[in-house]
């Protein structure tokens, strides 16, 4: 299981689905894992490609959980703050990038 955000009484889209349906959220994180076996991504390569997406989306739930993944695999806030801005004028306006920005920084500041 992935590791939670460092926020208070933080709850993941994962913890919310077994509340509701546990075999479908066994069934997704199966799906995760094997998703992650796929290719030859690495670990870092990944959260990147996770971070974006959950940013471009709006996610912060998903972008905060996968901070703690990303720092595991090496990349530092400065490394997320490039990814975030990188987005800046293709999937993300300036109002996002700040907040994800923020996001960031409450998590591997």
């Amino acid at each position: 299981m992935y590791p939670l955000s460092k926020q208070p009484n933080f709850v993941s889209n994962i913890e919310r689905m077994k509340a509701v349906s546990p075999e479908v959220a066994s069934s997704f994180a199966a799906l995760r894992k094997a998703i992650d076996g796929a290719g030859d991504l690495t670990e870092r390569e990944r959260q990147l490609c996770l971070l974006a997406g959950f940013a471009a989306t709006r996610n912060e739930g998903g972008f905060r959980v996968h901070c703690t993944r990303a720092k595991e695999a090496g990349l530092t806030l400065s490394d997320v703050h490039q990814l975030v801005l990188l987005m800046l004028g293709t999937s993300l306006g300036l109002a996002p990038v700040i907040e994800t920005i923020d996001w960031a920084s409450d998590e591997l500041g």
